[in-house]
């Protein structure tokens, strides 16, 4: 008590206490109003979220943070609903009118509070949610991201994306959330798929060539972390997406060089990398590989992010078992983007020319045409055996198809190393012919 709101850890630490109870306190209000209350609740939680960050910023954080956010937080939402009812009956000052100053509505055990989240997530999952709203309700409805914060992270218009969003809370009803074994086996893949979508968005910084967000980042793995807390969702494609995740959190402070240009794998400063986050992700990964279980593409990716986590520094990455994971993956899942990331693995350990021929070897290669990455990683191989005019036609037409202003701008400044080292060779054959 008594540590003041302006100190920035004491900021942080109230920030975090608020974020990680959030989603229980909404979805277990929203279990005892009814899911038609959503919206109301939410309001509800954002007001009194605020009262007490001021609050506690000035009095200090109390001895059971959780206790008194629920405690905040069912107060006002049991005024507000009497008032509610009060009002829909129309009761008058002279008629008896309902007193809830006495109700106490008790927090629920951890197993109950696990239930109603996974519940509320899977509501906002379902297949009659539209879904490419699906990821942007979690993080409203269960991560604590308002309309206007979502619409200033994603650049677009709040009064249009709030509508959208109230719109589709609409859909969801008691019967969305029955979640059966079977429910719950059906949409864990859609549930999945949005949680990694939006660890994406921030691992991306939402536009390619843009810093990361670090908040979608690790509100992705709380909803990840949320799914093993329920038996039903414990399974170990679940263990191997929070690997995932965690791992490449963990290179979060040295994704971008300070001014919003990202770093690969191979510059970034590998001291500043979480260990922390790095053993969850170690731990995590064991339990993904529970016999019988099928070999998921994040399975995959959760074992190269394991590798490059092992090495000191990326000379001491193992190249060869890299490869050795993508063949096990290929070997069950056929996918030309995995054989073409099994090419640069090659290159990597047996040079540029050995990559090219990997690539000529990519069954359906033409399924790569629209991505730049095929075109990128043939142009740097030609840059390598200084077939320079080679690298240049296939930078350019990465070009044509990179997203991101800065892999336009990267790719551009390979032509011009291309064109310079063209130029220096005529130089030098002009120069020894005197």
């Amino acid at each position: 008590m008594g540590i003041k709101y302006n100190r920035p850890e004491v900021n942080r630490q109230i920030t975090k206490q608020l974020i990680n109870d959030y989603g229980s306190i909404v979805s277990t209000l929203v279990k005892v109003f009814g899911y038609e209350s959503l919206e109301h609740v939410q309001r509800v939680c954002a007001n009194s979220f605020e009262k007490m960050r001021t609050r506690w910023g000035k009095d200090g954080i109390p001895q059971d943070p959780q206790g008194a956010v629920w405690a905040d937080v069912t107060e006002n939402s049991n005024k507000l609903f009497c008032r509610k009812i009060n009002y829909l009956f129309k009761v008058t000052e002279k008629e008896k009118r309902i007193d809830v100053s006495e109700f106490h509505l008790p927090f629920p055990e951890k197993e109950e509070v696990a239930k109603n989240r996974v519940e509320l997530l899977f509501a906002l999952c379902d297949p009659r949610i539209e879904r490419s709203l699906q990821k942007y309700l979690v993080l409203n409805v269960l991560c604590g991201f308002s309309s206007s914060s979502l619409a200033r992270i994603l650049e677009r218009n709040e009064k249009a994306l709030e509508e959208q969003l109230a719109s589709e809370k609409k859909k969801i009803n008691k019967e969305a959330v029955q979640l059966t074994q079977a429910e719950a086996e059906k949409n864990l893949g859609a549930v999945t798929k949005n949680i990694y979508e939006i660890f994406s968005l921030g691992q991306n910084g939402l536009r390619k060539g843009t810093p990361p967000v670090a908040s979608l980042c690790l509100s992705a793995i709380r909803l990840g972390e949320m799914l093993l807390d329920f038996p039903a969702t414990e399974k170990p494609r679940v263990h191997a997406l929070v690997s995932f995740m965690l791992l490449n959190a963990s290179r979060l402070r040295t994704m971008n060089d300070g001014t919003g240009k990202p770093l690969g794998i191979k510059e970034q400063n590998r001291e500043l990398w979480d260990r922390s986050m790095i053993k969850r992700g170690f731990e995590h990964l064991a339990l993904s590989a529970e016999e019988g279980e099928e070999v998921t593409e994040i399975h995959l990716k959760a074992g190269v992010d394991a590798v490059h986590s092992l090495a000191k520094k990326y000379g001491d990455t193992n190249w060869d078992h890299i490869i050795s994971l993508y063949d096990k993956y290929l070997a069950c899942n056929y996918c030309p983007l995995v054989e073409l990331q099994k090419a640069i693995a090659i290159s990597k350990t047996r040079g540029p020319q050995e990559g090219l021929e990997a690539i000529r070897g990519i069954r359906k290669v033409e399924d790569l045409s629209s991505h730049d990455l095929l075109y990128s990683t043939l142009g740097n191989l030609h840059f390598q055996l200084h077939s320079y005019e080679d690298a240049i036609s296939n930078f350019n037409r990465a070009i044509g198809l990179a997203e991101g202003s800065f892999e336009k701008a990267f790719y551009s400044k390979k032509i011009k190393i291309c064109e310079d080292r063209m130029n220096m060779s005529k130089r030098y054959r002009y120069g020894v012919s005197f």
